[in-house]
C-alpha cells in the first residue's frame, strides 16, 4: 500500500503483536491473488478475527475494494519481501489458516503456481488454496465436503465441522475409489465411511451429513462438486502431497482446504 494513501487507521496498520487466531494471506497483482484475498476477508470476518496480508507489491491497492465491504475487518499490512515462501511459511507459525490463490501472476497457464506446493509442504497451520467456480469462492452453494477414507480422517472432519457451524452450511462426506478395471474389482472402504459417520454423531449431532461415495477417478470426482469448500488431508506421498489431494488442487471444482493437526500444546480452534 503507498505511504500517504488516505485510509482509516483502525483497519490498516503495518503489524500487531498476536496473530494466533488470525487468517494470513499472501496477495500480488495476479486475478487469482485477488480472488484469495477476497475469501480469507470474509473468512475471517465470519470468525472476528484480524487478517494478515502480504503483500508482493506495497503499492497495491485493489485489496480496498474488499475491505470496503467489510467495515469491522481489521486487516495489517506486511511486505512479502524476496522469499515470499519463506514470508508465508513463518507467519504460518502463528496464524490459523493460511489462504493462497491456486497461480500467481508468474504463473498464468495450467498447472499450480510455483508457490502453493513449496508453501503447503512446509506451513503449520491448515492451508486454503483457492481455485474454482465463481459461486464457490463465493460461498453461495451452502456446502462443505470433507473427502474421507485416509488416516488424517479425524482432522478433516473436525475441520469440516468447524467451517459447517461457521457459515450455517450442509455437510456432505465424499468417498472416492477408482472404478474396475480390465474385470478387477476395486473395493470401496465402507468401513471409513461407516466410521466417518459415526465420528460426527459424537462430535456433531446437530449436521446430518450427505454421503457421496463416487466410483471414478478423482479428478472427475473433485471437478463436479457443488460445494464452496472441500476439506482434504495433506496425504503423504513424494511430493508431499496424497492422491485426492493433489487432485483436488490441480482440478477441484471450489477452493481447497488441506487441514493440519495442530500441535498438542495449541489451543486453537479455527480452521
Amino acid at each position: 500500500m503507498r505511504t500517504g494513501t488516505a485510509v482509516e487507521p483502525r483497519r490498516f496498520s503495518f503489524w500487531a503483536p498476536d496473530f494466533s487466531r488470525s487468517v494470513t494471506v499472501g496477495v500480488d497483482t495476479s486475478e487469482f491473488a485477488y480472488h484469495a484475498f477476497e475469501w480469507a476477508a470474509r473468512h475471517a470476518w465470519s470468525l472476528r478475527t484480524d487478517l494478515q496480508v502480504y503483500l508482493a507489491d506495497p503499492g497495491d491497492t485493489t485489496v480496498q475494494r474488499v475491505l470496503e465491504r467489510l467495515p469491522m475487518l481489521t486487516a495489517h499490512f506486511r511486505r512479502s519481501g524476496d522469499d515470499p515462501v519463506a514470508a508465508l511459511v513463518g507467519a504460518s507459525d502463528s496464524s490459523a489458516t493460511l489462504v493462497l490463490g491456486c497461480k500467481g501472476e508468474q504463473h498464468r497457464g495450467l498447472g499450480l503456481g510455483s508457490l502453493v506446493l513449496p508453501v503447503l509442504r512446509r506451513a503449520r497451520c491448515g492451508v486454503v488454496v483457492v481455485r474454482g467456480r465463481p459461486q464457490a469462492i463465493r460461498g453461495e452453494h451452502g456446502w462443505i465436503t470433507a473427502a474421507v477414507g485416509g488416516c488424517e480422517d479425524p482432522v478433516v472432519l473436525r475441520r469440516a465441522v468447524e467451517l459447517c457451524r461457521t457459515r450455517r452450511a450442509r455437510l456432505r462426506l465424499l468417498h472416492v475409489h477408482l472404478p474396475a478395471q480390465h474385470g478387477d474389482s476395486v473395493p470401496r472402504d465402507e468401513a471409513a465411511v461407516r466410521r466417518a459417520v459415526l465420528f460426527l454423531r459424537t462430535t456433531a449431532p446437530e449436521l446430518t451429513p450427505e454421503v457421496q461415495v463416487e466410483s471414478r477417478h478423482p479428478h472427475e470426482a473433485l471437478a463436479a462438486l457443488d460445494s464452496d469448500l472441500v476439506v482434504v488431508g495433506r496425504g503423504g506421498q513424494h511430493d508431499g502431497v496424497g492422491l485426492i489431494t493433489r487432485a483436488a488442487l490441480y482440478h477441484s471444482s471450489c477452493p481447497v482446504l488441506v487441514a493440519r493437526p495442530e500441535p498438542m500444546h495449541d489451543d486453537r480452534k479455527t480452521p
